[in-house]
């Protein structure tokens, strides 16, 4: 383990995993992720940052994705970035985890889709993302959050572990220090339980 800017990071064989605070356009990285329903239509927007996404070329974005619709639950799709390539983000991976807009994503659609974005970047050559906590909406409680954030940690690490994709960086952008502190604890229990060896 690492720190930057006071913030812990976690290395995964070859992918450093981190939690960050703030805005999802503004981290250093060549792609995006983003929550998605069934019809490839933008899930809700409220992770700082993205509600200027549509702005910035995210109606293209959306389009793109609604284009390959309907889309199965616990799948990831990647599209270009549109505007945002002026950022430096080069690609969107959509995170199919809403039934239909403004329905809430179920835990088990988010195991599914972790692993599928991983795939996908990896697939497209993608050096490094910043997603969301997925499926963690504004009105969920704090034993919700801890449950998603472990669940998305554990999906994240056990797919570094086998599949090892092309990923330096995967960086977890959370809303609140709270949440990001939970992200952070989940990958140092990871770290320890299924990446330390035992001698």
């Amino acid at each position: 383990m690492s720190e930057v800017a006071g913030r812990p990071e976690f290395r995964f064989g070859r992918t450093i995993v981190a939690a960050a605070l703030g805005d999802i356009l503004g981290q250093e990285s060549d792609a995006i992720v983003v929550a998605a329903n069934r019809r490839g239509v933008l899930g809700p927007l409220a992770t700082p940052g993205l509600s200027g996404l549509r702005l910035l070329g995210g109606s293209g974005i959306e389009r793109e994705a609604m284009a390959l619709a309907p889309l199965s639950l616990g799948t990831a799709v990647l599209t270009g970035a549109g505007g945002l390539e002026e950022r430096g983000i080069q690609a969107v991976i959509h995170a199919v985890i809403h039934p239909a807009l403004g329905e809430r994503a179920r835990i088990e659609d988010v195991r599914r889709a972790v692993p599928a974005v991983l795939q996908i970047a990896s697939r497209g050559r993608v050096r490094s993302i910043a997603m969301p906590l997925l499926g963690v909406e504004s009105l969920t409680t704090e034993a919700d959050v801890e449950t998603m954030a472990a669940t998305i940690v554990d999906e994240l690490v056990g797919s570094l572990r086998r599949s090892l994709p092309r990923l330096d960086r995967v960086t977890i952008v959370c809303r609140f220090a709270e949440q990001a502190a939970t992200v952070e604890t989940a990958l140092a229990k990871a770290r320890q339980r299924v990446w330390t060896r035992v001698p």
